[in-house]
């Protein structure tokens, strides 16, 4: 199962929607094939791992898959009717699949076929794997990473600003660390005052990847209509009470609501988003956090100091880990769960 959850971690990136899957057959201690979910709208794993094995599947060999095999058609025919075509014996299942056109349907199937299916091994690894996916499903939210970087003295920026660009704080090796943040979730977040003092790309630059969904919060319309966040470098979706018609993006008219957080949500949720990094501001940052709206926070701490700025957010709990990337330093905070990079190793972290 954990080699299962180490191919499923190949698909980051790139298979969202989806969940992440990998599968293995194995015989005797022997791996026979493997697989796993390369990219949205393709084979799933366990159609690559049997691919892999094209003659008879042994009656001894065991299927090894850290996500329920599903039973309905949608861009694929379902999983679950292949490993009974192909003969497989034995299946053994991380978790079950809570999206309801799966839940349960795609392990009764192969019972009913008579093949003989265990369920709930490794299965809290298994759901941190797909947390994204698995927070969309029962909160019917996205899943929300906080990312900040702050100066050695707990500074966001400094002040006063003399010009309009992003004041590095982070290490040339963290950067390439959060583009790569950036590819493995498919939406990004700031609010107007960031756009406004910084004029960020929110792009995948500094490593190959896909760009997320650029999301911006800009209620009261302070943000330059030449400003680099509606450029057609990557989409980008406007949250905005009023029409601006000289900008070429996708608009959101929130009207006079007292919190926009809700309807941001529930749009992103309504698109299919299933994660989303907020890289905004003190102000945007300390809402989702006030709200109790988050599951990790990943801080930065740069070798930088500023002496004065704004202050950067209190982090929400104590760090479940620590580690060093070049001269900084970047501790990973959840909202739930008891995971520690010691007890499940296996798991891929954020770094």
């Amino acid at each position: 199962m954990h080699r299962c959850l180490e191919l499923a971690t190949l698909g980051a990136g790139r298979v969202a929607p989806n969940p992440q899957v990998g599968a293995v057959l194995v015989q005797g201690g022997r791996v026979l094939a493997e697989g796993w979910h390369q990219q949205h709208g393709g084979p799933h794993a366990e159609v690559n791992c049997l691919a892999a094995w094209p003659g008879p599947v042994p009656e001894d060999a065991v299927l090894y898959v850290n996500l329920e095999p599903c039973a309905h058609h949608g861009r694929t025919p379902p999983c679950a009717d292949l490993v009974v075509a192909r003969g497989v014996k034995r299946v053994v299942v991380g978790m079950q699949d809570p999206f309801p056109a799966v839940a349960g349907q795609g392990i009764a199937r192969m019972r009913a076929a008579g093949i003989d299916v265990l369920v709930g091994v490794a299965e809290e690894d298994c759901r941190w794997l797909n947390r994204r996916f698995l927070t969309s499903v029962e909160k019917q939210r996205p899943y929300i990473v906080l990312k900040w970087a702050r100066s050695r003295d707990g500074f966001l920026d400094q002040r006063p600003r003399h010009e309009r660009q992003v004041q590095r704080i982070s290490s040339p090796a963290t950067d390439v660390l959060v583009h790569r943040w950036r590819s493995e979730e498919q939406a990004i977040l700031v609010g107007s005052r960031t756009v406004v003092n910084d004029d960020p790309q929110l792009t995948v630059r500094h490593m190959p990847g896909r760009h997320p969904l650029r999301v911006v919060i800009d209620r009261d319309g302070l943000t330059p209509d030449a400003s680099r966040v509606f450029d057609q470098a990557a989409p980008t979706l406007l949250f905005t009470a009023a029409p601006r018609p000289a900008l070429a993006v996708e608009q959101y008219i929130l009207g006079l609501v007292d919190d926009p957080l809700d309807h941001l949500l529930r749009e992103l949720h309504r698109r299919n988003i299933r994660s989303v990094l907020v890289e905004g501001g003190a102000q945007l940052l300390q809402h989702f956090i006030a709200r109790g709206l988050w599951d990790e926070a990943r801080i930065i701490e740069g070798e930088v100091l500023f002496g004065a700025g704004t202050p950067a957010p209190d982090a929400p709990y104590p760090a479940r880990c620590t580690v060093t990337s070049g001269p900084d330093r970047i501790t990973l905070h959840l909202a739930e769960g008891p995971f520690t990079p010691e007890q499940h190793p296996s798991i891929a972290w954020p770094w």
